[in-house]
């Protein structure tokens, strides 16, 4: 018998693990993954987000298109340019950042993310 959660635990949950658990289930929604790749996808996109408030990043994920895209990005200039802080609980379909090849924001879809890895000098 699975245990129930009461709202004193839900109102504990971090605003970041909260959004973990809605881009787990859109991945799980929106393709035939199950539970254990929809939690490692959004527990990487929750690395990702946090790695580039700060870093560079290789980023793979499927365009709407279907075709595959890798690219640099960041979301350093995230502040300047919006007059606010990022907030990964504002992430609910799309993931923005600045790609730092096509100098412009850009999204991909939760589902569709693939890899990243951190990029060093």
């Amino acid at each position: 018998m699975g245990k129930e959660k009461t709202g004193i635990e839900e109102q504990f949950v971090s605003k970041t693990e909260k959004a973990k658990r809605l881009w787990e289930k859109r991945i799980m929604e929106n393709t035939s993954l199950g539970t254990e790749s929809a939690q490692w996808m959004a527990q990487r996109i929750g690395s990702l987000l946090e790695y580039m408030r700060y870093g560079y990043a290789l980023i793979a994920y499927r365009k709407q298109d279907g075709s595959f895209y890798m690219g640099k990005g960041t979301l350093i200039p995230y502040e300047n340019d919006f007059k606010k802080k990022h907030d990964v609980a504002g992430v609910k379909a799309h993931v923005a950042y600045w790609d730092v090849e096509r100098q412009g924001w850009r999204t991909f879809l939760v589902e569709n993310f693939m890899e990243w890895r951190p990029i060093v000098n």
